[in-house]
């Protein structure tokens, strides 16, 4: 349909023509309808360029907003491919699933040397309950050993029923690097998320048999059937020792916390949603 101002230009050049007669002069025409008629004409002109810029405006905001979505889409999948590529491990003693957040890779039975031999091993192992098999003869040969962990905590109350239990694991991985164990907190410091905490244990002070240091979990698990005493390898609560060690912060005899962190600073936290 015609604009109301397009068919004003018609009226009026219309008008215009009917209006100079051939006796009129020219300059008396012009002088009465020349000048309105040139600027409705103009008007018209830029009304139809307004239309084109408008329309031009729609196409482009389409165009940006099919962009954005685009982007938001590569981000996506840029996210998925960090989670899925990229990452780290870590083992969470005293528990066969992973924290909210973490894939399980496996979930096992921790070992270790026995805690009267001087010459194996000091390192926990979480060993996989499918183990595949090399070359092997039976028997004992000239080598090392390796056997289950136990929990010693007949002393604390609130531990008395994991005492002689066997202690499981689980192996987790997460989307995150950097993966730090901190012993004498349950807390992570800043731009570290909280994978699990717990208490740190490992073997007795008195034992021949060296052990390191690990991160229980705060709610462990045990496992099935596995209450027979085996008296192989254990797993001790760790109290400070004020002296050489600084009191305060830390209390005579108190037993230690852990808490195992994976770095994700702020920007990081809010592209993974976390």
């Amino acid at each position: 349909m015609l604009s109301f101002k397009f068919m004003l230009v018609l009226f009026l050049g219309y008008i215009r023509r009917s209006s100079c007669l051939p006796s009129s002069e020219p300059k008396a025409c012009y002088n009465k309808f020349e000048y309105e008629y040139n600027v409705l004409q103009k008007l018209v002109v830029l009304e139809e360029k307004m239309k084109e810029i408008n329309m031009t405006n729609s196409e482009l905001k389409q165009e940006l907003n099919s962009a954005s979505e685009t982007i938001n889409e590569l981000k996506s999948k840029l996210v998925r491919a960090e989670r899925s590529f990229d990452g780290s491990t870590y083992t969470r003693w005293g528990r066969t699933v992973c924290p909210t957040g973490a894939t399980l890779v496996y979930d096992g039975y921790v070992a270790g040397g026995h805690y009267t031999h001087t010459g194996s091993g000091v390192n926990y192992l979480c060993l996989p309950k499918d183990p595949t098999w090399g070359r092997y003869i039976g028997g004992f040969q000239t080598a090392d050993r390796i056997y289950g962990t136990e929990y010693y905590t007949a002393d604390y109350p609130y531990s008395k029923n994991l005492n002689y239990q066997d202690v499981p694991c689980a192996v987790c991985r997460i989307p995150r690097n950097n993966v730090l164990m901190i012993p004498g907190r349950n807390k992570c410091h800043k731009d570290y998320i909280l994978e699990y905490s717990g208490y740190l244990m490992g073997g007795h002070y008195s034992h021949a048999g060296a052990s390191e240091y690990v991160c229980v979990d705060d709610h462990p698990e045990t496992l099935e059937a596995g209450r027979d005493v085996r008296d192989e390898k254990y797993f001790y609560y760790v109290q400070a020792a004020c002296g050489g060690l600084k009191c305060p912060p830390y209390v005579d005899t108190r037993e230690l916390t852990c808490a195992v962190c994976s770095f994700s600073p702020a920007e990081t936290k809010s592209i993974l949603n976390l």
